[in-house]
């Protein structure tokens, strides 16, 4: 499976992931994170480009799947972003607690398998005031679509139409600022 894992899947992500209806939501979101940023899983890093470097202190990009990170190092280099990169899963956040300002995550919380210890990293390395902003789907109100998703529900156990919810739950302040696109 590593071939699959470090090479084809970075590559469909790479080409399918960022069409331009879900580009547009993320140049609207992305500007929004401020100060010291985690982004958890930051795939091929098609994220980059929307930081505002002025705004943006630095960027630790958590990403456990070693064929992503050399597409994110090649958009990172494309910005005057400072980026970590750490190679661990969204479960395991290796950063201090209230050590970040931001955390931003796009259509990666279904690919968490422990998704709720993952949202309660994210409460404990948020400073107080702290943002959680996250760009997830959720079920389609095309029936057809609906179908299709509910067939492949058990590969994410609906975890992206519940993270509104386990966010506020399990976040004791700051500002959720998130967007599911259906």
């Amino acid at each position: 499976m590593p071939f699959y894992r470090d090479r084809v899947y970075p590559h469909l992500v790479r080409v399918l992931g960022n069409p331009k209806p879900v580009q547009e939501i993320r140049q609207g979101l992305v500007p929004l994170a401020q100060g010291e940023v985690l982004e958890i899983g930051v795939g091929p890093g098609v994220n980059f480009a929307h930081y505002d470097p002025g705004r943006v202190s630095k960027v630790y990009a958590l990403e456990p799947n070693p064929g992503m990170v050399p597409r994110a190092e090649e958009q990172r280099r494309r910005t005057q972003l400072n980026v970590e990169f750490l190679d661990l899963p969204g479960e395991q956040i290796p950063l201090g607690d209230a050590s970040v300002d931001t955390v931003v995550t796009t259509f990666t919380m279904c690919t968490i398998p422990g998704i709720e210890e993952a949202i309660r990293g994210i409460g404990r390395v948020l400073r107080p005031g702290g943002q959680f902003i996250f760009f997830e789907h959720g079920l389609s109100p095309d029936p057809n679509v609906r179908r299709w998703q509910k067939r492949t529900e058990h590969f994410s156990n609906g975890r992206s139409r519940d993270a509104t919810s386990l966010a506020t739950s399990h976040l004791s302040s700051g500002t959720v600022v998130s967007s599911l696109n259906s």
